[in-house]
């Protein structure tokens, strides 16, 4: 019994390698704020052209947790935030997310923020949404931009 157990462990795991080494396992590729800090992840937004999309959240933010597992996973979400944003996800507990819920004036979680090359925000989400509603943001935010 042990063997099969191990074996089909190792089977799950080839077929998970598989399938991240093919780009079938997909997600927002978000800037974290340990990687980076909001001035790094503004001026690389800046130097591509592209909004910055921030994500403040808290670990033990209950609709943060349901934005990830949800709406964050949708594959309509995936593309238009890879596509169109430079994505920055900063724990607001932190002390860079600290310093980015003073200057944004943050108050609860999670709040999203697009922010465009000069600091400035363009659009603030505030609450967790089904992916309908998120594009439907999106789409307000991308024709502000253009």
């Amino acid at each position: 019994m042990k063997k099969i157990i191990l074996l089909m462990s190792a089977m799950s795991l080839i077929v998970l390698v598989y399938a991240c080494s093919r780009g079938d396992v997909k997600q927002i590729n978000f800037v974290k704020n340990n990687d980076k800090t909001m001035q790094q992840v503004l001026a690389e937004a800046k130097n591509k052209k592209k909004v910055l999309f921030v994500d403040v959240f808290a670990t033990w933010c209950g609709p943060c947790k349901w934005m990830d597992e949800n709406t964050f996973k949708d594959p309509r979400i995936m593309e238009k935030f890879n596509k169109s944003f430079v994505n920055y996800k900063v724990d607001g507990d932190s002390f860079e997310g600290v310093n980015v819920g003073i200057t944004y004036r943050i108050d609860s979680y999670p709040t999203y923020l697009f922010i465009g090359p000069d600091g400035r925000i363009i659009h603030r989400i505030e609450g967790a949404m089904p992916a309908e509603n998120l594009i439907q943001e999106v789409d307000f935010v991308l024709k502000r931009v253009k």
